[in-house]
């Protein structure tokens, strides 16, 4: 919970700051994301698995979320 908050403020200002796009708002997601992994790994190997983790693009989970919202 205390993760969840702390992502959510920084992208609640960014939002209400810079006006930000979905895709801007996705990526931030993801390099979140993969900064939290790294933080959280205890070797190296578990850093790399963060940095080659398999991210689907912005098109990709957009056609993924329409598919999922439409039916």
């Amino acid at each position: 919970m205390r993760t969840l908050l702390g992502m959510a403020l920084p992208l609640a200002l960014t939002v209400a700051i810079t006006g930000c796009t979905n895709k801007e708002l996705y990526q931030f997601g993801q390099e979140q994301q993969e900064s939290q992994c790294i933080s959280e790994a205890v070797s190296e190997s578990q850093i790399n698995d963060c940095k080659s983790a398999n991210k689907p693009s912005y098109e990709e989970y957009k056609k993924e979320r329409e598919a999922v919202v439409s039916s």
